[in-house]
């Protein structure tokens, strides 16, 4: 049997990112994975902040993948964000930053966010996708 913290939970995955074809490839990898997740797709930051204070109190685990290179609002300051709001009071919200960078730098940065999960760098495989949305 396997092994998944999540089993016959729902969860729901929001992707930020203004790359639609990388939006679009991820919800299929996800789909292919686990059909039940819900998947959201935001193109910017601030479509991102709006969708996270929509989600009020939750009855389920929601999952975000957030690029760092966006127009307007990027990655970091959508972080800053949520970390002056009380968004993330709720334990049912994990971040991941995925990007294609690979600046030192960045990964850095990353660990002085205590709303950030982890750091991964694009592309994401299936596997890597697995861990992520709780999958063994």
């Amino acid at each position: 049997m396997k092994n998944n913290k999540f089993q016959n939970m729902k969860r729901e995955l929001v992707i930020i990112d203004d790359d639609p074809i990388y939006r679009l490839i991820i919800s299929k990898m996800v789909n292919t994975i686990d059909a039940s997740v819900i998947i959201d797709e935001c193109e910017n930051c601030e479509m991102g902040l709006a969708k996270m204070e929509s989600l009020g109190q939750l009855d389920h685990d929601v999952i975000v993948l957030l690029d760092i290179n966006m127009p307007k609002l990027d990655g970091w300051g959508f972080l800053d964000e949520i970390e002056k709001s009380n968004i993330l009071i709720q334990p049912q919200i994990t971040i991941y930053m995925v990007s294609s960078s690979t600046d030192e730098s960045d990964l850095l940065k990353s660990k002085k966010y205590k709303s950030l999960r982890g750091f991964f760098c694009k592309p994401l495989s299936k596997e890597v996708l697995k861990t992520i949305i709780g999958i063994d």
